[in-house]
């Protein structure tokens, strides 16, 4: 998450520390963030992965910090801090996004393109949704996931397993919440020959160009088109789907579109 630090100061220059977090909402599905530009994000909120009651010291006190500050609470080995500082780092991105256009080039493609028949889809992270429509393309679907899958379409693989089947994929679909439980270095090296690595989910809602060093080929997230419905979704417990029929609508970056128009 460095590099995503690192990348974003350099990209938003003097702006971003001008930049502070005007409000804050942890949920149980995401934690939602957003700035004084009014610039929004949300990142994954890991409540089924914390061994003990997410209290955070500073609550009451991180609206009105600057977002510099706020953003680099994803080194924190607190997760639901992580979260924040996630959800920050996207609502940065969303400012980094407008204020270059040439530079940051949405596509159209939804993840589905990307897949052929006969592919080995691997997904870390169980897309319940698009499971049925991947399924549609290809029968040969493993999903690593922590929560035991009931789901039998598909092939359930543990995390002591993992290293035996990413390698071999061809499509590697990751989901944003490795951004907070800090897994997705440790993924991203068992990725071997696979044509394309996705980064998907509102997580995944930053400047990708950071992934794409690390070997991504696509980063799919969401833009926050409705800060205060958001908030009000976030609040009460909402999902990706009432996100997306809301207050969001899918973006995607594709790596070999951006290194086109940066050459």
């Amino acid at each position: 998450m460095r590099e995503l630090l690192d990348y974003l100061k350099k990209e938003l220059g003097k702006f971003i520390s001008k930049v502070k977090v005007e409000n804050v909402r942890i949920g149980l599905a995401y934690t939602a963030v957003v700035l004084s530009t009014r610039h929004a994000g949300v990142a994954y909120t890991p409540t089924t992965e914390l061994p003990e009651c997410p209290v955070l010291v500073d609550a009451g006190k991180i609206a009105g910090k600057s977002a510099l500050n706020v953003m680099n609470k994803v080194e924190s080995p607190n997760l639901v801090e992580t979260a924040v500082g996630v959800a920050t780092i996207n609502a940065l991105s969303q400012a980094a996004f407008e204020a270059k256009p040439e530079k940051y080039v949405f596509s159209d493609i939804d993840v589905l393109d990307l897949i052929q028949p006969k592919d080995k889809v691997v997904t870390v992270g169980y897309f319940g949704p698009l499971i049925h429509k991947i399924l549609r393309k290809t029968r040969d679907l493993y999903v690593l996931e922590k929560r035991k899958i009931k789901d039998k379409r598909v092939h359930s693989i543990s995390q002591h397993d993992a290293s035996a089947v990413l390698p071999s994929s061809d499509i590697l679909l990751i989901s944003g919440s490795t951004l907070v439980n800090k897994t997705i270095n440790q993924i991203l090296k068992l990725q071997g020959n696979a044509r394309e690595v996705v980064l998907l989910g509102p997580t995944a809602s930053m400047v990708p160009q950071p992934l794409f060093k690390k070997g991504v080929t696509a980063v799919m997230g969401v833009k926050i088109t409705d800060a205060e419905k958001m908030l009000r979704v976030v609040s009460e417990s909402g999902g990706t789907q009432q996100l997306l029929s809301t207050c969001a609508k899918k973006t995607a970056f594709v790596r070999k579109v951006i290194e086109w128009k940066s050459s």
